[in-house]
């Protein structure tokens, strides 16, 4: 967490970009301006005042590498790319897969060949149509180098793609293995091939000048990666077209736009920061929460004894108030899982914990398996017997708990559930480390728990860290999760996926395997002068930006 003097030095830091960025606005909104239309505000003549209304939206970027999607690695290139381009597929609010470009698809017996056929009038945002040839020339390029992009995992049991003969709207694709086949793995950029005689003059061209033709709502009207990027709405687009102007401007980092929000240097940016509300409480600006794709958890030891017990690691979940550490180490800026699945995952589940705080029944649960002494005063130390005792006397246990110190709300939300595990009598040692010492320890197995976290992917493919075959970090095994993770790869149908991760939550939540504390909120954060709600996913932060504008108010005469 920055110190609020570090922010402080931001602010001033950002107060000379912000002044060299307004100049070089100003002449673009003045333009603009003039199309806009002057709204009468107040009441009383002398109170009146002019607000103007300009279609120019300003909005950050860190320079990236190129706009090209087969060859970046770019966050801010991921974004701005939903602008550009569409996919065959995208996700609902629930992340289920719903048709894009596409318009029905069908497999074979076996699952491991996929028909899709594509809407028809779809045109590229110079007028050319797309077709099943633009979709076989995508597949071609990000298979050619699945580690050049952000897609690998989503074509990576591709082995090619074709135009079904006679019908220039068909293809199929073919699959090397009858997993890894779910239309929710099809969200990657249709990128078009008649610009280009081959996938190689698309990969080896100039990444740096690079200037997307899609077929999304937006097109590149001009484009200097040093100092901004100007999109304007698809005058090809079917249906709506946008009519306002997206000027990204390149920025030395994303912190400095949130400093340039007040004096709407900056229209609108999104913010990590978990004390985000507390900073911008007194401010003019607007801070929308929604759910990030990073989730916090304990993580339990399965080469440990203790914790191949269920009844073990669902007496740590009692032990642990979530709502309460979300509050006091996290800012409140979370919500509530009852899995390390997104909340709501394919419309299963709520947001809440289906472990609630409860000592009572952690230690009732403890004692009725046998874990610890009917009079709560020690546990079954299943690794260390002492010389000359039985198997199964009751000695002293102490738990090795894994903490990162990098990330101060994690070390005190740390501390305060090695106090609520004491109190069932669960001792804890804290071992806080450092990054690189966390990771080894994490990797060679060196704990009881530990409490981690992070980023989990668009497609929420979680075989990483479940699955017995993926290596995953906690050594979990077991043959019924395994089959439903697999098989939520391999779903044909929306209902099909849904009924398999129906499935797949239920256990989760009997087996623990993590015990989830809450899901990261990040704050969407509008300038004053935006005008337009800002609708964020975190796989898609300027999704509905399409009917934002800017109101700027004058002063009263």
């Amino acid at each position: 967490m920055k110190a609020s003097g570090e922010k402080k030095k931001g602010r001033r830091r950002a107060a000379a970009l912000a002044a060299a960025l307004l100049c070089a606005l100003n002449a673009f909104l003045l333009s603009a301006c003039d199309t806009g239309v002057g709204v009468i505000l107040g009441g009383a003549e002398k109170e009146k005042s002019v607000a103007t209304v300009s279609p120019v939206v300003a909005l950050p970027m860190e320079m990236v590498r190129t706009l090209n999607p087969a060859l970046s690695k770019d966050e801010d290139s991921y974004f701005i790319g939903k602008l550009l381009y569409d996919s065959l597929f995208e996700t609902d609010d629930s992340l289920a897969a719903v048709p894009s470009l596409a318009e029905s698809y069908s497999y074979d017996e076996s699952g491991l060949s996929m028909n899709i056929r594509l809407k028809s009038g779809i045109l590229w945002s110079d007028g050319e149509s797309l077709d099943a040839a633009d979709v076989v020339f995508s597949i071609d390029a990000y298979t050619a180098d699945r580690d050049a992009h952000l897609y690998g995992a989503n074509v990576r049991n591709i082995r090619s793609a074709k135009i079904l003969a006679g019908d220039p709207l068909s293809l199929v694709i073919a699959f090397r293995e009858a997993t890894d086949t779910s239309a929710a793995l099809l969200t990657f950029p249709i990128l078009p091939a008649h610009l280009y005689r081959n996938r190689n003059e698309l990969l080896r061209g100039n990444a740096e000048t690079f200037i997307p033709v899609g077929s999304g709502p937006y097109i590149v009207q001009e484009y200097d990666r040093y100092s901004h990027l100007t999109l304007t709405g698809n005058p090809y687009r079917a249906g709506a077209v946008p009519q306002n102007t997206l000027i990204f401007q390149v920025l030395p980092s994303h912190e400095d736009a949130l400093n340039m929000l007040s004096i709407n240097a900056i229209s609108y940016a999104v913010s990590a920061e978990g004390d985000r509300d507390m900073i911008y409480r007194d401010a003019s600006m607007r801070v929308q929460s929604f759910p990030g794709n990073e989730a916090v958890w304990i993580g339990f030891n399965f080469n440990k004894e203790l914790f191949r017990r269920k009844e073990a690691r669902q007496a740590v979940a009692f032990c642990v108030d979530s709502a309460e550490l979300l509050e006091v180490c996290f800012y409140s800026s979370g919500v509530l899982a009852d899995s390390i699945y997104y909340p709501g995952f394919l419309g299963v589940g709520e947001d809440a914990d289906p472990y609630p705080a409860d000592a009572d029944r952690s230690k009732t649960l403890l004692i009725s398996a046998g874990l610890a002494d009917a009079d709560g005063d020690g546990f079954l130390d299943y690794f260390s017997v002492p010389e000359g005792e039985e198997e199964g006397s009751w000695n002293p246990l102490s738990l090795r708990f894994l903490i990162n110190e990098n990330d101060a709300s994690r070390v005190s939300a740390g501390q305060m559930i090695q106090a609520a595990l004491g109190r069932v009598g669960l001792a804890c040692d804290l071992a806080i480390l450092g990054g690189d010492a966390y990771a080894a320890a994490l990797a060679e197995g060196d704990y009881d728990l530990y409490l981690g976290g992070g980023k989990l992917n668009e497609s929420y493919d979680l075989r990483s860290l479940l699955h017995s075959a993926y290596g995953n970090p906690i050594a979990y095994g077991d043959p019924e999760t395994d089959a439903l993770l697999d098989g939520l790869t391999a779903a044909k149908s929306p209902q099909e996926r849904r009924d398999i991760f129906t499935e797949l939550h239920a256990r989760l939540i009997e087996e623990i395997p993590y015990y989830c504390l809450f899901y990261k909120t990040y704050g969407a954060v509008a300038s004053p002068a935006l005008d337009g709600e800002p609708n964020p996913r975190f796989d898609n932060i300027y999704r509905g930006c399409e009917t934002w504008q800017c109101v700027y108010e004058a002063a009263p005469n």
